[in-house]
Formats: structure tokens, C-alpha cells, sequence
């Protein structure tokens, strides 16, 4: 007997070392007769469990892509001056909050959320002090100017924040209930940063940035609540993911990466007029900033129906030889009986060529393991070109001042007129007239297009939490749009025409893009 009581005693104690090490606290509940009845487990939790719950990264990548992408600030605002420059929209003054309004008004209407009352207004409370404070202290300390010059208070955009920190809200307090409460509040939060850059009032870095602000703002907001009010994995909703490899892997990303191809646009051959000289240009194209937004829905875990919309600015540089620059009768003098051309052609300023991609098709997906899917996709669509303008650089020609090779009189009667205008214009002498540069920010213009596409890819995702993954992927795109190339080779005349000679020529262009996205998973 002894022994048993002695064995008795050495597991109890055991038992309860195992328990105070564990940190788990052990509650009985007697019955009206004194007896043990039932025994309930209370697990601890520290602060970095907390964080870790609430923490999801995802704003992260916006930041980071932000910064990346700053250094193209200008060229994405040259896209939106030339698909549609007067667009001027205040809606987004409004939808910045409706998926905030959405929360509070289904809890008001009795659907069950993620929180109770004091949770839900602490967390948001807290998620709005942060979104403020983060972005009014970039505001005014980088102080950048806005791209219509209204103010130095651009970057990063707080109507972008603001929207997605409440699209966050929506999506932390019903998007486990249902992911199209999470789709209808990213949808709107993206409507409000693409609308603020379409009415030129954010760079698309103000806008990622402030789309990543917002998301770790509400992060933070919903970890320091949690804190407070001590919530335990017991009383909170859907906290302990249930995810398996195979679930239907629905998303939303948003994506960024870099194009390759073509390397060369093949334009038509380019003469300076019927029969003339040619202008032997070749447009180089270097490596494309890609910008996108994607989505599928899968019926299952292996197949889907999705589409992407996708926005690309490609660098367009002219490359013409040296010989032809000389020969090229850019002012149509020689035609008219000149001596020599007045203007010497130096050769294009470089821009960017748009692209619009707007595409559906069939998504594939295989899951590795509960974290680790490979996708596929056959997509079709169209893409839209932009406008777009090479402007020329040109210097006077010093051989008009050459009386060996041009005479008083046909300087008289070809030249001194212009150079006069010139002169008394710019207010400077001969010799700095000769140093000058002129622009002509109309001498090759290519007309917008809208072509048939055809798009595939892989991508290989690792889904780190139930509703957030993140990607990488490689996409390959071929169209075949029909370029038309306006080349107004003379200067505006005094009734304000001048002649053009268009060139048509349909451009293959094979598009291979590298990047990474985040993608919230439903």
C-alpha cells in the first residue's frame, strides 16, 4: 500500500511540473457533492504569439515595391497623361471609408465578427493612430511635390492608406466568414490608390507605399488589442488555421516584376520625304517596369477561371547612324533649293512606350504540400498602346556662316530670316546660337493601338498563413500590334501645319516577365 501512495505521489508531483513548465494551468470543477467533474486547459500566451497571430507581412511587399518602383514615378504618370489626361473623379474621396462603414454596419445589423464591441473600437482606434502618425511623418519630412504641383505633401498617399487599412479591418473581422468581404474591400481600397493616380494627384510609389502603411498600421492595430483585452486562441475567432493542401486555392495578388522583350521594335523604313534620304532608325527597347493585379477562382484544388490586368512601361531609345543624321533634310531645305541644311539633326530624346494588357483565361494549380503550390495559366486578352512621342534634337548647322559654302545671297534668301528670329528671341549672340539645342517634341509620333493577345506562365507559391501567400512567377505574353508612326519632318509653319508622312508596320513582340506578388488566399 505504502508503495502505491509513494507512486501516486510521484506522478502527481510529475503532472505538475510538466504543467508549470508548459505554462498551462489546470481547473477543476467540483459538482455539489465535492467531487472532480470536469478539467479545462488555459494555454498562456506571450507577446510574440500574439504578434505572430496578427502580424500577416503583406504590407510589407507593397513598401519594399514602392520604393523600388519611385524611380519610375515619372514614366507611370506618362501612361496616364496619354490613355487619358483629363480624367478628374472625386469618388475616391468616398470609397476610401466604405469598406470601414461596411464593418461597423453588418456588427450594427447583428452579423456575427471576429470581435466584440470594446475589441473592434480599440483595435480600429489604434490602427488609425498608427496609419496617421506613419504617413504624416513621411509627409513632412520627404516632402515630395505632387505630380500637378498642388503641394509637397505626396508621399506616401493617405486616401491609399486609409483605404486599405479599413479594407484590412473588413477583412480581419469577416473575411474568415466569407472571402468575398475581403475581395469587395481590397477591391475597393485598390479602386481608390489606382483613381488617385489617375487624378494626378500620387506618384504609384505614394500609392504602394500607402497601400502597405495601411495594412501593417491595422496589423499592429489588432495586436495591441489583443493585448489588452488577454485573447486567448479559445475565445477568438477562426484563429487556428485549418488550411490543408487541398483546398481550393482562390486569390487575389498584387504583382510586380520586370519584362524582357523585344529588344528592337522592327518600324518601317523612315524617310525624310518621298524618295529622300532615309533615316535608318532603329527603336531599342530595355527592360520593362510591370505592374499588375491578378485573380482566379478554382472550382476545385487543381483548376480555375481568373484574370489579370496588367500595366507596363517599356524604355524606348532611337538609334540612328551617324551618316544618315548628317544627310537627313530635316527642315526640307535642300528641297527647296538650300545649299545645306539649317538644322542638323543630333539624333531622339528616349521615352516610354504604355502598354495596357487586359486578359482571362484558365488557371492551373498543383499543391506540393500545405505550403508549397505550383500554378500554371492560359490566358487571352487585349493589349492597348499608348500614345507616344520621340522628340528630335537638332543644332544650327555652322556652314550657313561660311561664305566658302554658302553665299551672302543664299544666306539672305534661305537662312538670315530664321536666324534673325532667333537671335532677337533667345537674346544671345552668334556663337552661343551655334551651342544651342532645339526640340521638336512632335517629330515621331506613334499612334495608340488595341491588338489581340495571347499569355501563359508558372509560378511557384508558398502559402505562410490560412488567407496570405506569397509568389514567384515568370509570365510569357506575345502580341502583335499594328504600329502606325507619324514622322512630321519640318517645323511648324506660320498657319501652324506642317507636313507628315505616316509609316504602318504590324510589331511582333514576345514579352517574357520575372517578378514576386502577394496574394491573399479565400
Amino acid at each position: 500500500m505504502k508503495s502505491r501512495k509513494y507512486f501516486l505521489l510521484f506522478i502527481l508531483s510529475t503532472s505538475n511540473s510538466l504543467v508549470c513548465a508548459n505554462e498551462i494551468q489546470l481547473n477543476i470543477n467540483n459538482d455539489t457533492t465535492g467531487h472532480a467533474k470536469t478539467f479545462t486547459k488555459q494555454p498562456h500566451f506571450t507577446t510574440y504569439d500574439y504578434f505572430k497571430r496578427e502580424f500577416s507581412y503583406m504590407g510589407i511587399p507593397f513598401i519594399v515595391s514602392g520604393l523600388v518602383v519611385k524611380k519610375q514615378n515619372s514614366d507611370f504618370r506618362t501612361l496616364r497623361n496619354r490613355f487619358n489626361p483629363t480624367f478628374h473623379q472625386r469618388y475616391d474621396d468616398y470609397t476610401q471609408y466604405v469598406p470601414l462603414a461596411a464593418t461597423w454596419g453588418m456588427k450594427l445589423a447583428g452579423v456575427e465578427s471576429r470581435s466584440s464591441w470594446k475589441e473592434l473600437a480599440v483595435s480600429n482606434v489604434f490602427s488609425a493612430a498608427l496609419m496617421a502618425g506613419f504617413v504624416n511623418t513621411l509627409k513632412y519630412t520627404t516632402k515630395e511635390t505632387r505630380p500637378d504641383n498642388s503641394s509637397d505633401n505626396s508621399f506616401p498617399s493617405g486616401h491609399t492608406a486609409t483605404a486599405f487599412m479599413c479594407a484590412t479591418i473588413l477583412h480581419k473581422e469577416y473575411g474568415m466568414k466569407s472571402p468575398w468581404y475581403s475581395i469587395g474591400g481590397y477591391t475597393l481600397a485598390g479602386l481608390t490608390g489606382v483613381t488617385r493616380q489617375l487624378n494626378n494627384r500620387h506618384w504609384i510609389g505614394d500609392v504602394l507605399v500607402g497601400a502597405g502603411i495601411g495594412m501593417i498600421s491595422t496589423d499592429l492595430g489588432y495586436f495591441f488589442s489583443d493585448l489588452i483585452f488577454k485573447r486567448n486562441q479559445t475565445d477568438t475567432w477562426n484563429v487556428n488555421p485549418t488550411y490543408n493542401r487541398y483546398d481550393n486555392p482562390s486569390f487575389l495578388s498584387f504583382n510586380m516584376g520586370i519584362a524582357s522583350g523585344p529588344s528592337m521594335l522592327k518600324t518601317a523604313e523612315i524617310y525624310d520625304s518621298e524618295g529622300g534620304n532615309p533615316l535608318g532608325m532603329k527603336l531599342k527597347v530595355s527592360t520593362a517596369t510591370v505592374v499588375s493585379v491578378e485573380g482566379a477562382y478554382f472550382l476545385n484544388p487543381y483548376i480555375g477561371m481568373g484574370g489579370r490586368l496588367k500595366v507596363a512601361t517599356l524604355p524606348v531609345t532611337a538609334d540612328i547612324p551617324t551618316e544618315n543624321l548628317k544627310n537627313f533634310d530635316l527642315d526640307s531645305d535642300l528641297q527647296t533649293g538650300a545649299p545645306v541644311n539649317m538644322f542638323l539633326l543630333e539624333g531622339l530624346e528616349s521615352d516610354h512606350l504604355g502598354m495596357l494588357d487586359i486578359d482571362l483565361g484558365v488557371y492551373f494549380s498543383y499543391p506540393l504540400s500545405r505550403h508549397f503550390q505550383i500554378g500554371s495559366k492560359l490566358l487571352m486578352g487585349c493589349r492597348r498602346t499608348a500614345n507616344f512621342s520621340l522628340n528630335s534634337l537638332s543644332r544650327i548647322n555652322p556652314q550657313i556662316f561660311d561664305r566658302q559654302i554658302v553665299s551672302e545671297e543664299a544666306y539672305k534668301k534661305f537662312y538670315k530670316e530664321d536666324v534673325d528670329f532667333y537671335l532677337q528671341q533667345e537674346q544671345v549672340s552668334q556663337a552661343e546660337l551655334l551651342n544651342s539645342t532645339f526640340a521638336d517634341e512632335e517629330f515621331l509620333r506613334i499612334q495608340r493601338s488595341s491588338t489581340y493577345k495571347i499569355g501563359t506562365g508558372f509560378s511557384f507559391t508558398y502559402r505562410y498563413k490560412e488567407d496570405a501567400a506569397l509568389r514567384l512567377y515568370c509570365d510569357y505574353d506575345f502580341a502583335a500590334p499594328r504600329l502606325t508612326y507619324d514622322l512630321n519632318n519640318s517645323w511648324v509653319n506660320e498657319d501652324g501645319t506642317r507636313q507628315t508622312h505616316s509609316y504602318s508596320r504590324k510589331t511582333p513582340m514576345h514579352n517574357f516577365t520575372f517578378g514576386a506578388s502577394i496574394a491573399f488566399v479565400f
